[in-house]
């Protein structure tokens, strides 16, 4: 009768080392899923693609960044209380006047309200398109930290530069050029 009772035992215990055999190889094989996916970075970096996301215009249309492929895009993350924001913001609107035909300038105001936004730019009498990422989904997506924060899109989607903190308008051109196609003229 002993003999039954650990030949009981004994499948009880292969079953359950097979079951841990089974579960281990899940969690490795898991891992290695992750690995390979560890091509594509957790945060926004140069040479990847630029996550889409939806924002709202001053209007209340809701606008995505994969509407805008085809086409160059600028994409500044700012806010009204932001000292820098407000720094290089003239430098933003100078350059948007100039290339504003090749060009998609997106600023996307961080968190703040509709009328926040609005009087802002038209106090300070700015024309360049600016959109509503009113609970930071953008930004998130972004992984930004700090603002401002600005990453230069090419035609393909693809970010080619990017900046955190305030531009000078060498800068900023530097960064509006490496997103041009080639031959066009800034």
């Amino acid at each position: 009768m002993g003999m039954v009772a650990n030949g009981a035992g004994r499948g009880w215990m292969t079953r359950s080392l097979y079951l841990a055999v089974l579960i281990s190889a899940a969690v490795v094989l898991t891992g290695m899923g992750s690995a390979v996916e560890a091509n594509v970075p957790s945060a926004p970096r140069i040479g990847y693609r630029a996550p889409d996301f939806t924002v709202k215009t001053l209007e209340g249309t809701e606008v995505t960044l994969g509407e805008q492929v085809g086409t160059p895009v600028f994409i500044n993350f700012f806010a009204t209380w932001c000292q820098f924001c407000r720094i290089e913001m003239p430098h933003i609107q100078a350059l948007y006047e100039e290339v504003g035909d090749q060009v998609s300038f997106m600023i996307l105001d961080v968190r703040e309200s509709l009328e926040t936004v609005k009087s802002y730019f038209d106090a300070a009498g700015w024309t360049v398109p600016v959109y509503l990422d009113s609970l930071g989904i953008a930004g998130a997506k972004y992984s930004v930290r700090g603002l401002p924060t600005s990453f230069f899109i090419d035609s393909e989607g693809i970010i080619r530069d990017m900046v955190i903190g305030a531009m000078t308008e060498a800068r900023l051109r530097q960064g509006i050029q490496a997103i041009l196609p080639a031959g066009s003229e800034e």
